[in-house]
């Protein structure tokens, strides 16, 4: 998908998205560690729970799950929405 945005001439909205991600993963390393709540909506799934975020002034919705254990966040579900006149 990211590849895509770039692709389709969109490489200021790949570029912050890339940022966006970067950042989140740094907040919720430190959710984690902290025992806070990481950012997002969560929703339990079979046993995972879920974080539904969308981007701040970028039209990309996204949900990514935590494993604390690998040292990763993975993120799912990445909707890039575009809108014509």
């Amino acid at each position: 998908m990211l590849s895509q945005m770039r692709a389709s001439g969109f490489v200021d909205l790949h570029d912050n998205i890339v940022r966006f991600l970067n950042a989140l993963a740094l907040e919720v390393g430190s959710a984690v560690e902290s025992g806070r709540q990481p950012p997002g909506l969560p929703m339990p799934i079979r046993g995972v729970t879920w974080y539904s975020m969308a981007v701040f002034n970028d039209p990309v919705f996204f949900n990514y799950s935590i494993y604390p254990d690998e040292l990763q966040i993975r993120v799912c579900d990445l909707i890039w929405v575009i809108t014509t006149e």
